[in-house]
This record gives C-alpha cells, structure tokens and sequence, in this order.
C-alpha cells in the first residue's frame, strides 16, 4: 500500500545541527562494531599517546573533583527480590511502569508484574514464544499490551482473566493502547514492526475486531507512543504524530542527518505532558510542541490539519541516547558511551570500541549539563545502546533503567539525601538548617540527631564555644542530653565553656553535674566561681560540700585569697551562717554588709562590731543605725564610737535629720563635732535644734569666734544690745544690723543702733535707705551731727521724700477706693431692704393674733425680715406704749417689737 504523502514536515538545518563528534556513517559503526585496525603510525608515538594519557587523567581528576563539589540531584537504588531471579537466566527486553508495579518483559516471552518499590513478584504469565519487545499500559493501570517477535500482541486484564490476543504475520516490535482503554468502548490499541504498517485495531459494532493501517512504506516501525489524543511512531526515516480526534496526520519530523544506522541506535520517544513530545535519538535531542492551527483554510487555500508541530528545542550530544524522559524543566536521558582502546589480542596494533559505564545526565533545554551520574550496571561490557532503556513514573518523578540483567531505580534526592550531603561534606550546620522547620518530610533522619552531630563537629573542631551556646536549642529539655554532653565537655576539659549555659530549671539536672562544674572553676578559675556562685540557686549543688573545699583551697593558694574569702562568705550566707559571713564581709570590707544585716536581723551580731561597720562605710552604717534605733541604743553607738569622733559626728547629723528628738541627750556633743567638721552647717543645727544647752554652744563659739552663731546665740539668750554691738563691732555689716533690729522689733534696740551709728557715716547712709517703717526719717535727720561728710546723702534724702510722695499717694488712694465701696455696699444695701416681701395669707398678727381678712386704707400690713407679721395698728399701739408718748412712726427705724425684746432681754442676761 503506498505511504499517504505527509500533511506538513519539520526539518533541521545541517549545518547548525551537525555535530562532527557525531558524523559516523554507516560503515563506520559497522567497522567500530567488528574491530578497526589502527595505524602504524600509533607505535611509533607512543610516548606522545602516554603523555597526553597523563593530561586527560589530570583532567579527569580535576573534573570528577568539580563533579564531587554538586549535590547530585538523584539517588539509584537496584531493584532486587524477584527481579535478580527472573534475570538470573533470562534477559530483560522492556518495561513499563504505571502508578505502585511494574510491568517486565523478558526474552523468553514472560512478562512479570512487579512493585515498583522493590521489585517483589505479584504476578506473572507466559505471553509469548519469542522475546517480548514492548509493553504498553493504559493510564488506569488495569490493562497490560506487549507484542513479540512471534508476531502475536496479547491484551490482558490484570485485575481479572480475560485476555485478548491477536497474530500477525510479521514481527511486532512496538504497541501502544489507547489511554482509556480499560473504560474505552473501542478498545483501540496500534501496533508496528518488521511489516512497516501502522495499525490502529478497535472493536467493531459486533465485537469483532477491526484494523486500519494508519501508515506504511517506510520501513519498520521501532517504537510507538500514544498519550491523549495523539499517537507519535518512528521508523527509520523519522517521527510521526497522528490526531485520533481528526484522524489526521500532524506533523512528521526527519530522522537528524548522520545520523549512525537506525537498527543500531533506535529512537526513544516520551510524552512530557499531553502535547510535548521528547525526541532522542541517537546524539541528537528534539523537543516538539504541538499547537492549535489558528489559520483559516480558506486563507491557506488548502486542506490543513487543525494542530501542527513546533520544535522548541535541538541539539546535539556528546553521546548516545538510550532512553529521555522529563525532569522537572529539564531533560533526564541514559547516556550510552564508547571508548577506543588496544585491542589486548592484537598486541596493542588495533583499537577497539569498548562500552563504558551508561550515565544518567541531566540537561536543560538548551543543553547546559546540570549533573552526570555513572551508573552501576551489571556487564555493561558487553551491551550496546539499544539493550537499556529508560522509563519513568511521572507522578513520582521515579526513572527505571533497564539492562538485561539489572533495573536501576533514579528517585530525586529528597530532604534526607540532602541532609546526608550536607553531612558528607562536614556541613553539619548547614544541615540542620535545613532540615529545621521540615521534620515531618525526615524519613531516615531526625532532628536531634542531625543536631547532635552538628555539636560534635564543633566539638571536634574545637568550636568549643559556639557547641556550647547552641546547646539550649538543641538539648532542649532532656535532662539525659544534657547530662550526657556536659561529661563530653568534661572530658575534654571544657566545662567552663558550657557552664554558662547549663539549665538551673526546666530542667533542673542531677546535683553531682553541678558539682562536678563547680570544682571545675574552684581548681584555677575563682572569678568564674564566684559568678556561678552568685548566678546559681543554692539548691542546685550540695553547699556542705562546696565550703569545705573552698576551706582547702584557700589553704592550697594564699594568693587567691580576697576573691575565695569573699564567695566563703557566700556561701556561709546562702547556708544560713550569717555570722561567719558577716565576719568575712567586715574584715575584707567587701560584699552587701548592710543587706546581709538588715534582711537576717543580724544587729546582736554587730552590737559589738559598730566600729568595723562605720569604717567599712560610714554614710551607710550610719545610716542603718540611725534606722535601727530601736535595735541598737543611740548611747551604745556614741560610747563605741568614743574614739572616732567623726564617725561620731556622721551618726548624729545622720540622726538629726531623721529624728531631732532622738540626739537631745547629745546637742553639746553635736554643736562641738559640727564646729569641728563642717562648721557651715552649725548655724542650721543650731536654728533646728531645741536641745542645745545655750550656754555652752555660746562658749564654744566664742572658743572658734564663730560670730554669726555667736549672734544668734545672744539672740536667744535675750541679750539682743550685745548682740547689735557684735554685728556692729566685728561684723560691721550695716544691713545685717538694720535685719536684726528689724527681726527683735525693739524700739530701744533702735535706738540703740541709732546712737552707735553717729559715729559712722556708712551706718547713717543705711540707716537713711531703710528709714520709713521702723525709723522716723526727720528724727534721724535731725540727730545727724553737723559737718558729717555722709558719701550718697543726696541720693538718699531723694529717696526718703519720694517714698514720701509715695506713701501719701497710696493713702489717697486707699481713702478714695474705701469711700466708693461704702457708698456702693449701702446703697445696694437700701435697695434689698426695699425690695417686697412674700407673705403667706395664712400668717396672723404676731400680736392680736387675728388674720389679714379686712386689710384696708387705715389698716395696713407690716412685714419683717425675722418673717413676723403685723397689722399696722397694732404694730403702732406697741411702739407708742414702748415709747411712753413718742409721737410719729418712721418706717426706716421701725423694727420688730418682738425680735427686739427677745434681743434686749439676751443682752440683760448676758450683764447679769
């Protein structure tokens, strides 16, 4: 049957695409294969050829060095189980993989059923005579297709026994059945092979079956791919797509040019998605799009199909390809690799084509290598390109290498393949990094471990520090963790490291670790101890331990006195041996004294220490004293600070302010310590104080001519003259004279200072300046003796005349303002007074006791503002008897008779 001409052809250009490390023809595979002779020129340069062999190994070290340097993207395991019993004697053809099994096809015509995982039997049949070739399975899992070299395709159901089989008469080398096929009404499944026919087989209205070549004449057909709608074949000329939903023929793109024999170096095909068509063959890698043709026929005035194809990516290899599949967006294919080496039968005269081991690369579209992989593959020696293949299982992203006598499963490195890199690597932190957060995706792994490790590299790396900080968040709250990794810093002598970080609650470890750190620093690190003394509860350790080993220590090392006597005291204190501690804590002069005494009432402890306690610091023993009166005797602190006179003097200044009572018994002390030690503040004390003996301040003023407080002290004696003549005769401050009559306010005291001014033109001046209030300014004019040159007179009489004018003034103005005020208070005053009255008609005559029923003309009503009520007769008839033959009634002195004898009788009592 003729070969229906294509609808549309994708082609390459040559000269882009050719790759000169692939221009083999077909005679030349064929020499490669039986052995080719080499030249005679090789044995003469032999040295050259082991020079340049030394170079290629550099580099190859240098690049497997580079290769360890990636993560490697995906992790092999070899299926083992039944898989290493059925290829023990028989030969793995094909494969096909669909969700949890796998389908295998041997050469012995068996097909075995397996799981994907490891590879255990679940199923098998005897299918053919011959060698299977392919398999197919629908996208449901349900059905199983594979055809042989018996020329049968056998269709089986693997959930049930029925099974349909078909015979051709030509080998059938591939097959592929529709998608939906276990749902599908037509049961459509193709087939191709040695016939070079295309076959699309279905089920009839009468359930016979029915075949339609699709395509034919040129040659066979190698491999065959249906996913969705469509259904892509290769024969040796090229690939072909085919829409089951026009019956139309999409697209045919040519067999890449040079390309080596096409029975040797079969084409692999691979759907990534519905539409995305993966093309390897040979060392050449197509990636075909088909697309929705938006053209009108009309416009293109011919017969178009409704989809074409669209080559989004080609290129060239380095090697030849075994099987291409997706990886994410990137392109996974089994790379098949030959070497030319001496022929060890020929002496070294002949080169052969050895295999290689087959590699797994990963590549991007624009065939940038991402990663190599040499697989392990059992007699790889032996096998040539066309004896592996690649499948794979899209929704895991799983890739099953085939070879006769091995499966090789790729998986994608997951969270546990990356930790074990990092790891590898001695990335420990890395590592934990990235595991923190994804525990749940940890299969072979867990996070304290991975942790763990990451301390142990740090300990052994001598990050000793940095191990121990990280410590809290990776130990957490286990105690057995924590005990176990303070013993390992323990034996390398790294507790201190850790000692800061150890848990005193949540958790709370055993008393023997604490100890055990403890000892660690009392050894040659005493501020360390003292610190974790201080930062430890002292619950933590076994304090009747502790102290008797400080106790050796301090006798082992004098040197390390100060710092162990002070943590002794401590730790007597945090033992409830506040004496002990208090004694260290005086005699060292270090350490919270005064909390220690005021938090354990300690002050029969230091009755008989006030002395120590006042040098150690005396603003504050005073200060505690002063408070604790109580406790500690005002007289017991003065008698034992007897002998210090200016500690005596802190405690009674100290005491005076808090309590001026409190020190009555000790004014004459005070006044003398004061004069000695501050004497600027004697005159304060003096003014504050009631309990100073007056005489006895004043002698010791006069000892030290303390004249201000010798001032004062007159003042309060009353000699107030002798006071006056020692401001005037010592001071000879005039101001301060002038202040001091001003506060006595004596008139004889004036003049006084009067008189003992004549003398002295500066005292006049000020005594001019001041006049006013308490000196008459024309007495003090007029006593003036004539002829005393007084500097500032004139200025001084201009001030006493106009604070003159002043005055004056000012009691005009006084007298004025007083007057309006009268007028305006007596006038508001005769207003209210004139104002009505409510009077309630129920009220009577306060003296006839009638009511106000027959008020006329001559009968009027009187009300006052005491609320008594009169009628106007009778109101006269009382104020005339009492009157005794007054005539006439004003009614503006007119007041209540009632109210005013009530008032009259009130005022006899009182005389009486």
């Amino acid at each position: 049957m003729p070969a229906p001409e294509p609808d549309k052809v994708v082609r390459q250009e040559e000269e882009e695409e050719e790759d000169s490390g692939s221009e083999e023809t077909d005679s030349e595979e064929e020499d490669s294969d039986s052995g080719e002779t080499g030249s005679d020129d090789e044995d003469d340069d032999d040295e050259d050829d082991d020079e340049e062999d030394d170079d290629d190994e550099d580099e190859d070290d240098d690049d497997s060095e580079d290769d360890e340097d990636d993560e490697p993207k995906l992790k092999y395991q070899r299926l083992g189980a039944s898989v290493t019993e059925i290829l023990r004697d028989r030969a793995a053809t094909c494969l096909a993989v669909a969700g949890k099994f796998l389908v295998l096809g041997t050469d012995w015509g068996n097909v075995h059923v397996l799981d994907s995982n490891f590879g255990n039997m679940c199923k098998t049949f005897q299918a053919h005579e011959g060698r299977v070739n392919d398999i197919s399975i629908d996208k449901y899992g349900d059905t199983v297709a594979s055809c042989s070299d018996d020329g049968k395709v056998l269709i089986r159901s693997l959930y049930n026994e029925s099974s349909q089989e078909l015979v051709f008469d030509r080998p059938v080398k591939a097959v592929a059945i529709e998608p939906e096929y276990s749902k599908s009404k037509k049961k459509q499944f193709v087939i191709g092979g040695m016939a070079g026919e295309l076959m699309l087989n279905e089920r009839g209205w009468f359930g016979n079956s029915t075949r339609k070549v699709l395509h034919a004449g040129e040659g066979p057909i190698q491999t065959i791919k249906w996913r969705g709608i469509f259904i892509a074949w290769a024969n040796d000329l090229g690939v072909k797509l085919f829409d089951t939903s026009t019956s139309q023929r999409i697209s045919y793109i040519d067999r890449p040019k040079n390309s080596p024999r096409a029975d040797l170096y079969s084409c692999r095909l691979t759907w990534k998605d519905d539409t995305t068509l993966l093309i390897g063959w040979a060392d050449s890698i197509k990636v075909a799009v088909i697309k929705d043709n938006t053209q009108s026929r009309a416009q293109a005035g011919a017969q178009l199909p409704s989809r074409y194809c669209e080559l989004i990516a080609m290129f060239r290899t380095d090697y030849f390809l075994c099987g291409i599949a997706p990886f994410e967006n990137n392109l996974v294919s089994v790379a098949f690799i030959q070497e030319d080496e001496d022929d060890p039968a020929s002496g070294g005269r002949r080169r052969i084509a050895v295999s290689q081991r087959p590699e797994l690369r990963i590549v991007s579209m624009k065939n940038e290598e991402i990663c190599s992989d040499a697989l392990s593959i059992r007699g790889f020696e032996a096998y040539r390109c066309n004896d592996y293949h690649l499948e794979y299982l899209p929704e895991e992203n799983h890739f099953y290498i085939v070879s006769p006598k091995d499966i090789v499963v790729a998986k994608p490195c997951d969270l546990d393949d990356h930790i074990s890199w990092l790891q590898s690597r001695g990335q420990f932190e890395e590592a934990m990094h990235a595991a923190e957060g994804r525990e749940r995706e940890l299969r072979t792994h867990d996070m304290l471990s991975i942790r763990q490790k990451f301390l142990a590299d740090l300990v052994e790396s001598g990050d000793f520090q940095k191990a121990a900080s990280h410590c809290p968040q990776i130990l957490g709250s286990d105690v057995t963790l924590w005990e176990k990794w303070i013993c390992t810093f323990a034996r390398i002598k790294q507790l201190k490291a850790i000692s800061h970080f150890i848990p005193v609650d949540k958790p709370r470890l055993g008393r023997n670790v604490y100890d055990m750190v403890l000892n660690e620093f009392l050894l040659d690190d005493y501020t360390g101890f003292q610190q974790i003394i201080r930062e430890w509860p002292p619950a933590l350790y076994d304090i009747q331990k502790i102290i008797p080993a400080v106790l050796d220590q301090l006798q082992k090392d004098p040197g390390g006195h100060l710092i162990l006597m002070e943590t002794l005291g401590e730790l007597y204190a945090l033992d409830k041996q506040f004496d002990k501690a208090l004694h260290i804590y005086l005699k060292l002069k270090r350490g919270d004294v005064f909390t220690l005494i005021t938090k354990h009432s300690l002050f029969d402890s230091i009755r008989d220490k006030l002395v120590l306690l006042m040098d150690f610091n005396p603003e504050q023993g005073a200060d505690m004293l002063v408070a604790n009166t109580d406790k500690i005797p005002v007289a017991d602190v003065i008698a034992q600070l007897k002998e210090h006179p200016r500690m005596q003097y802190v405690y009674l200044e100290k005491l005076s302010q808090l309590d001026a009572h409190a020190g009555r018994d000790f004014g004459k002390l005070q006044v003398e310590l004061t004069a000695e030690y501050h004497p600027e503040r004697l005159m304060a004390f003096l003014r504050q104080s009631n309990y100073v003996p007056l005489k006895d301040a004043m002698a010791i003023c006069e000892q030290r001519r303390m004249i201000p407080e010798m001032v004062f002290l007159l003042q309060r004696i009353g000699n107030t003259k002798k006071a006056l003549e020692l401001i005037i005769t010592e001071l000879g401050e005039v101001d301060e004279a002038i202040e001091f009559a001003k506060e006595v306010d004596d008139d004889e005291l004036w003049d006084d200072l009067i008189q003992r001014s004549l003398t002295r033109p500066d005292f006049i001046l000020g005594l001019l300046n001041n006049a006013g209030t308490h000196i008459n300014p024309l007495r003090l004019i007029s006593i003036i003796p004539l002829g005393m040159d007084i500097p500032g007179l004139r200025s001084a009489l201009v001030k006493i005349l106009h604070d003159f004018n002043l005055q004056s003034e000012l009691r005009r103005g006084c007298q004025t303002i007083l007057s309006q005020d009268s007028t305006m208070l007596l006038e508001k005053l005769v207003k209210q007074q004139k104002q009505g009255v409510a009077v309630n008609p129920t009220y009577t005559c306060a003296l006839c006791i009638d009511g106000f029923g027959s008020l006329n003309k001559n009968n009027k009503m009187i009300s006052f503002r005491c609320s008594h009520v009169y009628h106007t007769s009778c109101l006269e008839t009382k104020l005339y008897s009492q009157a005794r033959g007054s005539s006439g009634m004003d009614e503006m002195t007119m007041t209540c008779p009632l109210c005013r004898h009530s008032t009259s009788k009130a005022k006899r009592g009182r005389a009486k």
